[in-house]
């Protein structure tokens, strides 16, 4: 039988196994694993940094190469070969330890707004993108690329026929470019140790590793061993990226958390791909490379590609959807409240220019930069929770910026039968009937929900035309897009007691996404009053139709009819508050307070049971200084994605009780 890669069984190079379970999606995480070197900083007497393995007749000034940091060396070497390349002599690339910065750009004087501080031609500062590379490869010489092209073409042929979702798209195209990535990282990796037991026979892949070698080791990709005038235990790029916790810092540090949900599906999604790649890649690397190298690779490359790449505006790929990672540009950090630089595609010419990949990449400033005020571009909106998935990182709130919460539908603390008082023991178990049946009944009733929603939009809509109004350009702000939409994600809770022991397992808790603009201060806040009552009223509908369903499950069961059918209609005619019977506003409002409500309980429960789990799990285990150094980088991470939320929730209960005096 073909041996494929077992992600239970090898090992990554966090240091813990990682393995994706296909039915649920649980990672298990069990023992360490032996260190992988592949540090660009690495002294290897056959090969140089950006050699093509040889040794270079110069060696002192081949071990002045290793000595320099590789974002450097790639700065420097990158634009020497780009001769079309522009640089402003007022900024710098500065190279710092991950907890003040990391790399950077900084300016070392003043630059005025409506500067261009870099300029880049695409072609000849090694741009990564999956078609440029799969494009020009030849099929049947190596495993890896055939598998790579196979995906991409059904990708395109999918995107033609308008088969897949939005979602998926996206998930197949990073993919298809991590595979890449991780593909050269391997390759270069025989290359530059000169195996002679293994020789390197992808020649497509060997070229190319050796045409994007800086760039690739400037990622890098792999833990790094100290160097010979480095002490320092092994060092990790990506410690705080979620691909990086084990099982126990996943379900401690992150219970209860959207963050914890995107975890998870980030983690089972790799454990997916791993699967599909299995084969191709042992072909091509296995028996030379070691199965837990490969994987180490793979992974890694996922972490470089979800924080580093970017769209491809220009339209090579997929329409404008696609992929690319750009040297240089790769090095602005990120600043979602007050970005100083933006970067623009100029393509000159026709479109047989823009599918070759050329163009420029030109970095503009938005305002006035101050000498040692660092270069920051926003990288795009997104919650801190999803910030965290991709970059490892949740930002800091300076002054203020949209944020995001998850407000249960159906909060726990609801009772089916308020004629039956439940006593304050049952409550704080969890044990309320009504949770018991919505978790039964969760799909039919989110999605009677969301149609009741669609439905009072419609309504609205028509009565808009019917009076002639059109508000479309009124009382416009900056509300990120992606908070137009309603989102009815699930939260993973723990079972309640009534069930945990015949069915221990967590439960899912439908939530209502909303965002508003949070603030560092009462007076910031205070001041974005108009975004706090515009992101209730966005969801409010919502809580309209979840109000007419609880009333109707109590009717039925008061009845004594439990098993009758919800009406779809009556929650449509709440939604849009045609039902004059009922003040439906009040019971949507007081619905969407006890959901509050909960969630703030909840986080606030759950990070004193991290925090109890923190000080106990590095009191017993035997973890080593830099493990330790790591587990308290994602204590304090998961820590600022909780504070993040619980902002926006008592941001929007402040606004709620505003609402109650009026």
């Amino acid at each position: 039988p073909q041996e494929s890669l077992n992600p239970v069984k090898y090992t990554t190079m966090a240091g813990r196994t990682f393995a994706a379970t296909l039915v649920v999606g649980i990672i298990a995480t069990q023992k360490k694993s032996a260190a992988f070197s592949f540090s660009p900083s690495s002294k290897r007497t056959s090969s140089c940094l950006y050699s093509s393995g040889t040794v270079k007749e110069n060696e002192t000034h081949q071990d002045q190469q290793q000595q320099q940091h590789s974002h450097l060396l790639l700065w420097e070497k990158t634009l020497e070969d780009a001769p079309d390349s522009y640089v402003n002599p007022a900024i710098e690339l500065a190279i710092r330890p991950p907890e003040e910065g990391g790399t950077g750009i900084l300016a070392v004087d003043d630059v005025e707004k409506d500067t261009v501080v870099m300029c880049l031609p695409l072609k000849q500062v090694g741009m990564i993108d999956a078609a440029s590379i799969l494009e020009s490869a030849p099929e049947g010489e190596d495993a890896v690329i055939d598998k790579l092209i196979e995906m991409w073409n059904k990708q395109l042929s999918s995107e033609k026929d308008g088969k897949k979702g939005e979602v998926r798209q996206e998930g197949n195209r990073l993919a298809v470019l991590v595979g890449i990535i991780a593909h050269l990282q391997l390759t270069r990796y025989k290359d530059k140790t000169a195996w002679t037991a293994n020789e390197v026979k992808e020649v497509y892949a060997l070229e190319q590793s050796r045409r994007l070698g800086l760039f690739l080791d400037a990622m890098p990709l792999l833990p790094q061993r100290p160097t010979p005038n480095n002490n320092n235990p092994m060092q990790h790029p990506f410690p705080t990226h979620f691909l990086y916790w084990d099982d126990e810092e996943i379900e401690q540090l992150l219970q209860g958390t959207m963050a914890q949900t995107k975890a998870r599906e980030v983690r089972a999604g790799v454990g997916l791909v791993v699967r599909e790649w299995s084969e191709a890649f042992l072909k091509e690397h296995s028996p030379g490379v070691k199965q837990a190298q490969i994987l180490n690779a793979i992974f890694s490359a996922f972490t470089a590609v979800l924080s580093r790449s970017f769209g491809d505006e220009a339209g090579r790929d997929l329409n404008g959807a696609g992929r690319m990672l750009v040297p240089l540009v790769d090095m602005l950090n990120h600043d979602s409240e007050d970005p100083n630089v933006s970067w623009q595609w100029h393509v000159e010419g026709d479109e047989e220019k823009i599918v070759a990949g050329e163009g420029d990449i030109a970095v503009t400033t938005l305002k006035d930069v101050k000498k040692g005020e660092e270069l920051y571009k926003c990288y795009g909106w997104r919650p801190a929770w999803d910030i965290a998935s991709s970059y490892g990182f949740v930002p800091r709130l300076k002054k203020e910026r949209w944020e995001c919460s998850v407000i249960p539908l159906f909060p726990a603390v609801l009772d089916l039968a308020p004629d039956v008082i439940a006593t304050p023991n049952q409550i704080s178990k969890d044990e309320t009937s009504l949770d018991l049946l919505l978790e039964s009944n969760y799909g039919v009733l989110v999605k009677a929900v969301l149609a009741a929603v669609d439905a009072a939009s419609e309504i609205e809509a028509r009565r808009k035309i019917d009076s002639g109004s059109d508000n479309a350009n009124e009382n416009q702000t900056d509300r990120p897009a992606l908070l137009d939409r309603l989102e009815v994600v699930s939260l993973f809770r723990p079972p309640p007691a009534l069930t945990a022991k015949d069915f221990p397992f967590p439960r899912r808790q439908p939530s209502i996404v909303v965002g508003t603009k949070i603030g560092a201060s009462d007076d910031i806040a205070a001041a974005n009053q108009q975004y706090h009552r515009e992101a209730i009223k966005k969801v409010l509908p919502a809580y309209r139709a979840a109000a007419s369903a609880i009333a109707q499950l109590r009717l039925n069961h008061k009845n004594g009819d439990s098993s009758s059918s919800i009406q779809a209609s009556q929650m449509a005619m709440a939604a849009a508050s045609l039902d004059k019977g009922t003040d439906w506003d009040e019971a949507a409002l007081e619905l969407m307070r006890l959901g509050i409500n909960d969630r703030i309980q909840t986080i606030k429960s759950d990070g004193k049971a991290a925090s109890a789990w923190l000080t106990q799990s590095t009191t017993v285990n035997r973890l080593d200084e830099v493990s330790l150094k790591h587990r308290q980088f994602r204590a304090d991470m998961s820590r600022d994605i909780r504070e993040a939320e619980l902002n926006v929730l008592r941001t929007l209960e402040n606004e709620l009780n505003t609402l109650a005096e009026i």
